[in-house]
């Protein structure tokens, strides 16, 4: 049976302080939890975050990492700087980052080629805006980002791959997708994924695929119901401890 797991992007949010206080606070929880509990700091709070919690069964990762090891790439994080302080978990290809950023899916690629090359877990997001789910185009998005952003890794490495749908209409929005529309989508990205190459069925029965799009305690529990629905990655309910301890205990 796949683990359920909530992981919490705190994106460029908190302060040094509020960081601290939410992870001394999941570290006094740490072993009562029932998911697996994932959160991505800011990383200039990657390495505070990561000391609180070192020992506990909270996975610190990386809101997003370079596809290369230490070189001249201003601004830029490598995954050997990562892994000094212990974080080997990234997530790779949120919608802020391909909408704002300019991330291809061929760059993705690359990440996640990378990435999982260096022993790291990955968080592949995916997903449609509201635009292109109005055009019924929802699907054909969803086809493209997962052939092209996972085109050409190895059976092997798909063990430490998680996808993320996330609908980008629904993000910070306070709209959610039903439990139905998002257990539809995750349903489509599981055969899709089987249909990778020879031999995908069991690696697709296998990944977890989280909901993100304003997760909340009021609505977990009907995502979470769905059978292709593994947790969920969550934005603003994440960086406040009550509401994060209530998707998780």
């Amino acid at each position: 049976m796949r683990r359920k797991i909530i992981a919490g992007n705190w994106k460029m949010n908190l302060t040094l302080a509020e960081a601290k206080s939410i992870a001394s606070g999941l570290a006094a929880k740490s072993g009562a939890t029932k998911p697996e509990v994932m959160v991505f700091p800011s990383s200039i709070h990657l390495f505070d975050v990561s000391t609180i919690l070192h020992g506990t069964d909270v996975v610190v990762g990386s809101q997003n990492a370079y596809q290369s090891g230490l070189t001249a790439m201003t601004g830029e994080i490598s995954p050997v700087q990562l892994k000094e302080f212990g974080v080997t978990t990234s997530l790779v290809g949120h919608s802020e980052r391909r909408q704002f950023l300019g991330e291809t899916n061929e760059i993705l690629n690359e990440k996640v080629k990378f990435l999982l090359s260096q022993g790291f877990r990955v968080i592949y997001c995916i997903g449609e805006t509201l635009a292109e789910r109005e055009a019924g185009n929802t699907f054909n998005v969803l086809g493209t980002q997962i052939k092209q952003g996972l085109k050409g890794i190895e059976s092997s490495l798909f063990e430490k791959l998680i996808i993320a749908y996330e609908p980008v209409w629904a993000i910070g929005t306070g709209k959610v997708a039903t439990p139905e529309q998002a257990e539809e989508a995750h349903a489509f990205i599981r055969n899709e994924v089987a249909g990778l190459f020879v031999g995908a069925a069991s690696v697709a029965e296998a990944i977890q695929i989280l909901y993100g799009g304003s997760v909340k305690a009021d609505n977990i529990a009907s995502l979470l119901t769905k059978p292709n629905i593994d947790g969920g990655l969550v934005g603003g309910a994440s960086q406040k401890l009550d509401s994060f301890l209530s998707l998780i205990i």
